[in-house]
């Protein structure tokens, strides 16, 4: 019985990370309506584990159950979105402020092969790859902080603004690329000089700088 338990949870957390993907990316646009039957055949399970992604990103704020209707991807108002960016500058002030962890050899390698992955995109842009270096590069600098509270937070603010990001980078695509490469490279001397409240005012910095590039292109 625990074994079937844990193959279920593990299931459900494969189709909640591949789903939230899907959402960051706009493969499941705003409004759209996600069948349980239709992910429980995709992935050959059966609806439990469906549903159990679902609730969980509904708790993420990423979609909407509509009981005797559907489950449906949410949207985000302008107001709304500007309240996501303003709490993610404002947490992102914290890093250095709670317990976290030194950075280490390994932390810095990370971040030097996503620099070295970012340059490509500069002649070959692609969103799924900007994505994946951006997905990486969000879980590596949050992989330093230890507060568990502080991290679901962050976590779930950071894929509720990614959507838009991503929607508004395919068309300012060689200014996302470049401001990528930029903030990397600064949290690369943050890393190796183990700074981790300057490289929370560095993600401080850059969500703003995301914001503003929003705000001017809506």
């Amino acid at each position: 019985m625990g074994s079937e338990g844990e193959a279920r949870r593990a299931a459900a957390t494969e189709i909640h990370d591949l789903l939230r993907d899907r959402i960051c990316l706009l493969e499941y646009r705003p409004g759209a309506m996600l069948r349980e039957n239709d992910i429980a055949i995709e992935f050959n399970v059966s609806r439990t584990p469906v549903r159990e992604a679902l609730q969980r990103l509904s708790i993420e704020g990423l979609v909407e159950v509509r009981n005797g209707v559907g489950t449906f991807v949410t949207t985000l108002d302008p107001d709304q979105l500007r309240e996501v960016f303003e709490f993610r500058i404002q947490m992102a002030r914290l890093f250095g402020r709670l317990d976290t962890r030194d950075a280490t050899a390994d932390d810095v390698a990370i971040l030097e092969a996503l620099l070295t992955r970012s340059q490509a995109l500069m002649n070959n842009f692609d969103t799924h790859e900007h994505w994946i270096i951006n997905h990486r590069l969000h879980f590596a600098i949050s992989n330093l902080v230890l507060n568990r509270t502080f991290l679901e937070m962050w976590h779930n603010l950071y894929f509720r603004a990614a959507r838009v990001w991503y929607d508004i980078s395919r068309h300012i695509w060689q200014d996302a690329v470049g401001m990528l490469q930029m903030e990397i490279t600064d949290l690369l001397t943050a890393a190796r000089e183990n700074d981790i409240e300057a490289i929370g005012y560095i993600k401080r910095n850059y969500i703003n700088f995301c914001w503003k590039r929003i705000a001017s292109n809506s």
